[in-house]
């Protein structure tokens, strides 16, 4: 193995667990600071991760209907400072659950000691997937991040927004039609990293999505079967505020049905178990 391209989310940490209780935290607090009952911020919320295609978007909450009608502004500045205890409420708990998978800050640093490119490919948007690398302190094991592009911050003063200071070439920014399973993208993806498909491995939770794509490129692939290990009622929530549409369902469904026979090169229940390949 010369490359490993590694999924984030679910592969090197608990993202269902992680996010799920950090938002759930979040709408707890907000629900009690402007009585409203939760089901109708989440219902709302829904709607605003909808617009703007992804669950994983914290400042949503200053677009809210609730929210706006219960301050009687939409100045998002003045919205942020007067939900402070709101916001912390998502980091406290963030910072609580945000954990790397047992094993795996140890198999990078062997990988890199051994020789071995690692990158990063994520469906997550740009920041949030650059920033769980800078909060786990694991982002100088990477070569690169692929990471999809964010088209609509939401933060409300983008200037203040914490700067994560990294090399130049270090994102390899993609557009969200480079969703998976992209098969193509993984050929590009070694021959920037110039390394042949046969000498690379890809890992991760997913066998519609991750493992497919690299199957179909004769990839080595590697599913990190302890990724769909988390708590039923976590993911519960976060499918009520999904910004996935009936289309997206649909087409979720017909990549189920596609690749229900695919099977993977390698089943791991530990991160370290990717060691026993090389």
């Amino acid at each position: 193995m010369k490359l490993l391209i590694t999924d984030l989310d679910n592969t090197l940490y608990d993202w269902v667990s992680f996010y799920s209780q950090s938002f759930s935290a979040m709408a707890v607090e907000l629900s009690k600071e402007i009585n409203v009952p939760l089901d109708i911020l989440l219902s709302e919320y829904k709607v605003i991760h909808q617009r703007f295609g992804n669950s994983e978007k914290p400042f949503a909450t200053l677009e809210l209907p609730s929210v706006i009608s219960y301050f009687g502004t939409n100045d998002k500045i003045l919205l942020q400072k007067k939900l402070t205890r709101v916001f912390s409420a998502f980091s406290s708990k963030r910072n609580h659950t945000l954990k790397l998978y047992p094993t795996v800050r140890d198999t990078l640093n062997i990988l890199r000691e051994r020789g071995v490119k690692i990158v990063g490919h994520t469906e997550s948007l740009e920041y949030n997937s650059l920033y769980r690398l800078y909060k786990l302190d694991v982002i100088d094991f990477f070569d690169h991040l692929y990471t999809i592009e964010d088209n609509h911050n939401l933060h409300p003063n983008p200037k203040n927004a914490k700067v994560i200071s990294v090399k130049d070439d270090f994102i390899i920014r993609l557009s969200s039609a480079e969703s998976k399973p992209n098969p193509k993208l993984l050929e590009h993806i070694c021959l920037t990293e110039n390394v042949d498909i046969k000498d690379a491995v890809y890992v991760g939770d997913s066998i519609t999505k991750d493992i497919s794509m690299a199957k179909s490129i004769g990839m080595k692939a590697v599913w990190a079967r302890y990724g769909r290990q988390f708590a039923p009622e976590l993911w519960e929530i976060l499918v009520k505020i999904t910004h996935w549409t009936d289309k997206d369902v649909e087409r979720e469904e017909q990549l189920k049905e596609s690749f229900s026979r695919v099977k993977p090169d390698y089943s791991i229940n530990s991160f370290a178990e990717i060691l026993d390949l090389m």
